[in-house]
């Protein structure tokens, strides 16, 4: 049986001998508390005793297998609004007993369940800059639903490593490389995070591992959708959701994560704004003002007022004065108002800042070789498989959202929306806009798939119609050209198989 006890603020501040004697608490007494300090002190928080080895019935990811895992010294690790986060020796199953954290959350929305379903890694490759769940499981009481998912323990975030001072320039490139290397798996994805900061970012810091966590607020992009643009924690929020963008994709990572990189090497917030105004005069204090053409390519619907009366920008330096030069310049190729123009992708993975890094022998502070962090094969697999951009399989998050779901739904009562949200077709989903190569792929892409109700044949009528040709030869053109996309794509694949 699983117990808890009531950590109490008067309780601790207490002499030990003075203490009144731990409540004990059954687990399914205390379902309602849902584990988080909403509307309550911090202080009052529920923790399992760590003197109890617990039973749970759970899924193993991505096999799908049915397993009981057996864990001892669970207890609170962190809490957020949306869930919290345990920590504990995972017993069995398993040859040795191995740290392990678990994340409890209760969604509101349906839509929430993306991040279970992009976790458990079915139908995609697992990506070691990316945390992977390796079990999942579900407690129901009243209708409401806590879901679990059970992932390798990773000590430090890159929060607490900043708030204690303990990065070095060699560090700060190591864990920014993993971080964009990251990122870029996520692009070709065509997933947005919506919440890089540097809690989100976890670390192993003596072997110089990251991985990128809580994907509560990440979405797949598609083409000409709209997005609220109340999304990223205010510090990290690009320009175009401070000033009410609802068009927006990847790009939003790429300035979440220049702006980590800054707090990295400031020791703090690069951008603190009190509210989404300030927030906007500290970015234009330090950019300057966005021009009309910056502000029509990141799709604002109308400037605000506080953007009226043009500032010259003081320039990152000022805020970053004990920065190296080409630390300050890497940084201003990310943080730029445009989206487009953000480095990122396979670019930044490339770029000169990180050539340190992979010289013979480069070592960190502690003395090992940066080539146990990032292997060759990290560096071959960012520089080749990322510089194709391949079309998403025909329903691959199709299958994927009913294994997963299944887990925790009875399909037969439970209706979502997280279907249509999901990728059902063949779309255009290249992610660096600015590449050729993008265009292209893209484009016949697009093309395989007819963009309103009227179908290819629909068109050919209208086109035979005006041109006096047959409506058979019209269908046979764009049979062709259909097929001759298909080609293409296939072609792209074959290159992604022989790369690997």
């Amino acid at each position: 049986m699983n117990f808890m006890t009531l950590y109490d603020k008067e309780f601790a501040s207490q002499p030990r001998v003075a203490r009144p004697p731990i409540a004990v608490v059954d687990q399914d007494q205390s379902t309602n508390t849902r584990f988080n300090t909403r509307g309550r002190s911090a202080s009052r928080l529920l923790t399992i005793m760590t003197d109890k080895i617990v039973e749970q019935p759970a899924k193993e990811m991505p096999e799908m297998k049915n397993v009981k895992l057996r864990m001892t010294n669970l207890h609170l690790h962190a809490n957020g609004v949306f869930s919290n986060v345990y920590r504990g020796t995972l017993l069995s199953p398993g040859n040795s007993p191995r740290e392990i954290a678990i994340k409890k959350t209760w969604p509101e929305s349906r839509d929430r369940n993306f991040e279970m379903i992009f976790l458990t890694g079915i139908s995609r490759e697992r990506h070691k800059n990316i945390v992977q769940m390796i079990y999942a499981f579900s407690n129901k009481r009243d209708d409401r639903i806590c879901e679990s998912f059970v992932f390798d323990f990773m000590p430090d975030t890159l929060g607490s490593l900043i708030e204690n001072n303990t990065l070095d320039l060699v560090d700060m490139k190591l864990y920014t490389w993993q971080m964009f290397n990251g990122l870029q798996y996520l692009c070709q994805l065509q997933i947005m995070h919506r919440d890089i900061k540097p809690v989100n970012i976890l670390v192993d810091h003596p072997p110089g591992l990251l991985k990128i966590g809580d994907f509560g607020s990440a979405k797949v992009v598609r083409p000409g959708m709209t997005s609220t643009p109340y999304q990223v924690t205010r510090f990290y929020r690009p320009p175009e959701l401070l000033l009410g963008s609802e068009t927006y994709n990847w790009t939003v990572d790429i300035w979440s994560a220049g702006c980590v990189l800054g707090e990295m090497i400031k020791g703090n917030v690069l951008f603190p704004g009190r509210d989404t105004k300030h927030q906007l005069k500290l970015i234009r204090r330090a950019l300057g003002s966005p021009t009309e053409a910056d502000l029509k390519s990141m799709k604002v619907p109308r400037p605000p007022d506080p953007l009226a009366e043009r500032v010259a920008g003081t320039g990152l330096a000022a805020l970053l004065p004990s920065a190296r030069p080409d630390v300050v310049y890497f940084l201003g190729k990310i943080l730029l108002y445009r989206p487009r123009a953000r480095l990122g992708g396979k670019e930044v993975l490339r770029d000169p800042f990180f050539d340190s890094l992979f010289r013979e022998g480069a070592k960190r502070a502690n003395g090992q070789l940066i080539s146990q962090c990032i292997t060759s094969s990290d560096i071959a697999e960012a520089h080749s498989i990322y510089g194709i951009h391949l079309p998403f399989r025909e329903g691959l998050y199709t299958p994927l959202f009913a294994a997963a779901h299944n887990i925790f739904r009875d399909e037969s009562k439970v209706k979502t929306k997280l279907s249509s949200i999901l990728m059902k077709t063949k779309l255009d989903f290249s992610c660096d806009d600015e590449s050729k190569e993008s265009r292209e792929v893209g484009k016949d892409v697009v093309k395989t798939k007819p963009s309103s109700k009227e179908s290819v044949e629909g068109d050919g009528k209208k086109r035979a119609r005006k041109s006096k040709i047959g409506r058979k030869s019209i269908m046979m053109a764009a049979t062709n050209k259909k097929s001759g996309a298909e080609r293409k794509k296939k072609s792209i694949l074959k290159r992604f198989k022989n790369s690997q």
